[in-house]
């Protein structure tokens, strides 16, 4: 079965989107990509803040886009409307994971190492700590936020539950979920500048449960 990405990872395709548009390409390579990831400062950002300073990543894939030797991404025929190449498919198949996240297209990224992001950090870290780093983050024990809302018991984050919720998001936010190691779903919308509210994510899973006449939270 083929893997979706995660809501997190469409926002982000979105900014590589226009940011390549706004450097003169229709496509978007890993290194609008990557750009579209730090401006955003999620994760796996959080992580990479701790091991190499963002501002210089950013400057130096720059300096490489903005170089001689640099090769746009190549065109997608047939042409028409903006395009993101796809990162990380591969690598969440090999975890065992049943999405696609940012982490796996940030360890595709670093993987290759021709690619623009590669090339730009390995002057700044080491890639294989970065990978570690990211990879020891994404395998932490399961804990949920402190301020994320619970479905109710026996209640179940499914497709169609999965798509209200995303039709319910306010402009520019996102969500994330999890499920605890008792079994519990939570759930976590997300705002701009990583801006988190309970009353907000209650909001959003009561508008999609509403939507789809199940128990809403505030029934409890």
């Amino acid at each position: 079965m083929a893997l979706s990405p995660t809501p997190h990872y469409y926002t982000i395709q979105g900014r590589a989107a226009e940011i390549a548009r706004a450097m003169g390409s229709q496509v978007a390579g890993a290194e609008h990509l990557f750009l579209a990831m730090l401006h955003d400062g999620g994760w796996p950002v959080r992580v990479l803040s701790g091991l190499v300073d963002l501002d210089g990543a950013e400057a130096a894939v720059l300096g490489i886009i903005n170089g001689p030797d640099y090769s746009p991404p190549p065109p997608r025929f047939p042409a028409g409307g903006s395009f993101v190449y796809p990162w990380g498919g591969r690598i969440a198949a090999q975890l065992g994971d049943s999405h696609i996240g940012l982490e796996h297209a940030f360890l595709a990224m670093i993987r290759m190492r021709d690619s623009v992001p590669a090339r730009a950090l390995a002057g700044l870290a080491d890639l294989d700590a970065l990978e570690a780093a990211v990879l020891e983050a994404k395998n932490a024990p399961l804990t949920a936020p402190a301020d994320a809302v619970f479905l109710r018991d026996g209640q179940a984050l499914d497709g169609a539950l999965m798509r209200a919720v995303i039709d319910a998001l306010p402009d520019g936010s996102t969500f994330g979920f999890n499920h605890e190691a008792a079994g519990r779903t939570w759930l976590q919308v997300i705002g701009p500048g990583d801006d988190t509210d309970p009353a907000r994510t209650r909001q959003v899973l009561n508008t999609a449960l509403a939507s789809l006449d199940r128990p809403t939270i505030s029934d409890e």
